[in-house]
């Protein structure tokens, strides 16, 4: 790549996961430089963008007298 003329042309030929990879590949470089980014106007970014993961099978259904949360919390206090 000679200018940004060209970079930029490279990136708009980029699908739009590989653009966002190399936007927070450039936010990290500026950070790691001590870049201050919160000026900019970067999108922002949501649960929602992440692909689904399978957690594997039920080992148990679950009934009406499991208590989810109690079982999450068990041991932190």
């Amino acid at each position: 790549m000679h200018d940004l003329t060209e970079l930029e042309t490279a990136v708009d030929a980029l699908p739009a996961q590989e653009k966002r990879e190399l936007l927070q590949f450039l936010v990290s470089r500026l950070h790691a430089e001590g870049i201050e980014t919160a000026g900019l106007h970067l999108p922002s970014h949501s649960v929602l963008d992440i692909e689904p993961v399978s957690v594997g099978a039920v080992l148990q259904p679950l009934g009406r007298d499991d208590d989810l949360l109690g079982e999450m919390l068990e041991g932190r206090r």
